[in-house]
């Protein structure tokens, strides 16, 4: 038993006998000297011991328990997201029938996830035009490294125009649930759709 089990004990056999506040604080000061609990902490003791409780913990918190961050929730809402990643918080939240605050909570600090976007690329290129491309570029570099005259006069630049008549997916729609500091995939954008 610890020394604070003991003073507590006291404290409690003390009030049974009927002595006033004061005599109990004097008595332990004169038992513990410096080592005895501050006079507010012996007060609120006594004060819980004569209203006829038998310990000095504190009681359950009032209000309503939290029943949404249990184990089986976390396991539901996980397996929810690796269903779907696009889910939002306040689909998630109608869906498992709990709080929005509750699933921000399991998603980011239990699950450790972050809602991150597609990253945007130009467009897709099909492998010819890879190959292409590639052999363009060693051409113009060897013709760099050997020095032709007048070989950049003669290098049209143009930037590329896309119009699109639609997106079919916003930014906002591409988003899913992601480990926090992992990267997101790559959405390219589309090609002109017909009307």
């Amino acid at each position: 038993m610890e020394r604070e089990d003991f003073e507590i004990n006291n404290i409690k056999f003390l009030v049974k006998l009927g002595w006033k506040g004061t005599e109990i604080i004097q008595a332990l000061q004169n038992v513990y000297g410096d080592h005895a609990p501050k006079k507010t902490c012996i007060f609120k003791w006594i004060e819980r011991f004569r209203d006829g409780r038998e310990a000095v913990e504190d009681d359950e918190g009032c209000g309503r328990p939290t029943t949404s961050k249990t184990l089986e929730n976390v396991d539901a809402l996980r397996s929810l997201v690796e269903e779907d990643r696009r889910l939002t918080v306040y689909q998630i939240a109608q869906i498992m029938i709990i709080l929005v605050g509750s699933a921000h909570s399991i998603l980011h600090a239990d699950l450790g996830l972050g809602k991150l976007s597609a990253r945007w690329a130009p467009k897709t290129l099909q492998p010819d035009q890879l190959n292409l491309r590639s052999e363009l570029i060693t051409e113009i570099l060897t013709k760099i490294e050997a020095n032709e005259d007048n070989f950049f006069s003669r290098i049209i630049t143009c930037d590329e125009t896309w119009v699109y008549q639609y997106d079919p997916e916003t930014t906002q729609q591409s988003k899913y649930w992601l480990p926090r500091r992992s990267f997101s995939s790559i959405k390219f954008k589309r090609g002109l759709s017909t009307r």
